[in-house]
C-alpha cells in the first residue's frame, strides 16, 4: 500500500503519455473509507492473492484508461506489499518494538508522495490532467460511484498541492522509490503478457 504519488511513479514509468483517467484509475482503489473495505477492494483477504489478481485482470477492459490504471494499482500494490511494507514493519519492529508502527509507515509513505510530487518535473503537468478529468465515464462495475471518485480526487490533489515542499523521507528515498517504480513497471509488463 504505497502512497498516491509512488503509484503515479509506478504507471509514470508503465505509460508516461496517458489520460487523466488513467491516472486518477491509479489512486482510486484507496478511496474506500474504512480499512476492512480497502483490504476487500485490494484483495488482502483471499487465501491466494496472486490467482485474485489474475482473476482481476481477466475482468478489467484493458482498452479502459480507467480500468487500467485501476489494474497497476492493484498490482504495485501487490509487490509493494511483498517488499516494501513488510521490509518497514519489520524494521520498526526490530528498532522500537511497540505497536506503533503502522502509523509511522503512513506517516512515511504520506511525506514521500509529498516529496515525489514536489521533487520530479512531470507531477504538475499529470495532477493538472487529474483535476480536469470528466469522471463521469468511469465505469461503475468497480466498487466507487462517481461521487466517491470525485471527491477523493479532489481531496488527493488539495492534500498534494497544499503539503510541505520540504518534506523528505529518510526512509523512501528517491532512489528507492524509482527504483520500484522501475521494477514495478517491468514486472508488471511481464506479468500483463503471462
Amino acid at each position: 500500500m504505497p502512497s498516491t504519488m509512488i503509484h503515479l511513479l509506478t504507471a509514470y514509468e508503465i505509460e508516461p503519455e496517458s489520460t487523466g483517467l488513467y491516472w486518477v484509475g491509479n489512486f482510486a482503489p484507496d478511496h474506500a473509507g474504512t480499512r476492512e473495505l480497502k483490504d476487500k477492494i485490494h484483495l488482502r483477504g483471499t487465501a491466494d492473492r496472486d490467482a485474485a489478481l489474475r482473476g482481476l485482470r481477466r475482468q478489467i477492459d484493458i482498452n479502459d484508461p480507467f480500468e487500467r490504471g485501476w489494474l497497476v494499482h492493484m498490482f504495485a500494490d501487490y509487490c509493494w506489499d511483498i517488499n516494501e511494507f513488510s521490509a518497514y514493519r519489520d524494521w520498526y519492529l526490530s528498532a522500537h518494538g511497540d505497536g506503533n508502527w503502522f502509523s509511522s509507515y503512513r506517516e512515511e509513505t504520506g511525506i514521500a508522495s509529498y516529496y515525489l510530487y514536489h521533487n520530479l518535473p512531470w507531477p504538475r503537468l499529470v495532477w493538472e490532467q487529474i483535476k480536469q478529468t470528466d469522471l463521469k465515464p468511469v465505469n461503475t462495475k468497480l466498487p466507487i460511484t462517481l461521487a466517491d471518485n470525485e471527491r477523493y480526487r479532489d481531496n488527493v490533489v488539495r492534500r498534494h498541492e497544499e503539503s510541505d515542499p520540504g518534506c523528505e523521507s529518510l526512509i523512501y528515498t528517491m532512489d528507492t522509490l524509482t527504483g520500484f517504480a522501475r521494477a514495478t513497471a517491468e514486472k508488471y509488463r511481464i506479468w500483463l503478457k503471462s
